[in-house]
């Protein structure tokens, strides 16, 4: 899932031809339920070293609600090491990286963060979500 910096610029070079409509910004979070419903990913997918990729829905600063996929390390008790936003493109989704999509948002980076989050699965051995199913 990590992109290395030519992968990276390629993407950003694509972007200013066609830039990204990132998903989200929702009043309620069941919307951001119902986007992560449509992908074909299952809640928690095991990844290589110990990580895995977590359905989660991001509650922003401003208190809309966004679907995201998080990166997360299952040996560091559960500490995330990236967040990826979804845009749609022709029937299907695509991940942006999270410091790439706040670049595509009409929303100040400020009223977005911090992100609270909840996963829509429960991670095991993930000391980061103490209120799990609720937002940490």
């Amino acid at each position: 899932m990590s992109m290395g910096s030519n992968d990276m610029e390629q993407v950003k070079k694509q972007f200013e031809k066609d830039p990204p409509k990132i998903i989200g910004g929702y009043k309620r979070q069941g919307w951001a339920q119902k986007a992560l419903d449509k992908t074909e990913n299952e809640d928690i997918e095991q990844e290589k070293k110990g990580f895995i990729t977590a359905k989660a829905i991001l509650e922003a600063k401003d208190g809309s609600y966004y679907p995201a996929f998080l990166l997360i390390d299952t040996k560091k008790s559960g500490r995330i090491k990236d967040a990826f936003f979804l845009s749609e493109a022709q029937e299907q989704f695509n991940l942006i990286p999270l410091e790439l999509a706040l670049e595509y948002m009409d929303k100040d980076a400020s009223d977005l963060m911090p992100f609270r989050y909840r996963t829509l699965g429960k991670v095991k051995g993930d000391q980061f979500q103490k209120n799990w199913p609720d937002f940490s």
